[in-house]
């Protein structure tokens, strides 16, 4: 399966590549995130650690996922998803490619999420919702 999505940030597009290469700033960005495992410089090779958020109806640590970075090179980055426990369990393979370039109204980000899901966690008899 194959989702993307584009906003534009009203930000000069140097600006927020430096603030979205910057692991730190995950929990800021995805709502998904309550904090996060860091260790070493990020580039090609770094791996780190995402636990959920304390508010959410799992405990943090059901919700860990581990990624590594694959690709990384001014405007793109590609992270790949390391782990198969916590939420990552329902992913058989994932990666996430982010891009960004200038548009007249500051930047321009893309994500693009390739994964497949693991046979047993799809419902085949729920109904569609329309």
């Amino acid at each position: 399966m194959r989702l993307e999505s584009t906003i534009v940030i009203h930000r000069r597009a140097e600006e927020v590549g430096q603030f979205l290469s910057d692991i730190g700033n995950i929990e800021k960005w995805d709502r998904g995130v309550g904090s996060q495992a860091i260790s070493g410089s990020p580039g090609v090779g770094f791996e780190f650690e995402t636990l959920g958020r304390s508010d959410s109806r799992l405990p943090p640590e059901k919700a860990r996922m581990a990624y590594r970075i694959v690709q990384a090179e001014p405007g793109r980055c590609t992270i790949v998803l390391t782990s198969s426990a916590g939420n990552a369990r329902f992913f058989k393979n994932a990666q996430w490619e982010f891009r960004l370039s200038s548009v007249p109204e500051g930047s321009l980000l893309t994500c693009c999420a390739d994964f497949t899901l693991r046979l047993r966690y799809i419902d085949i008899h729920a109904p569609l919702k329309r």
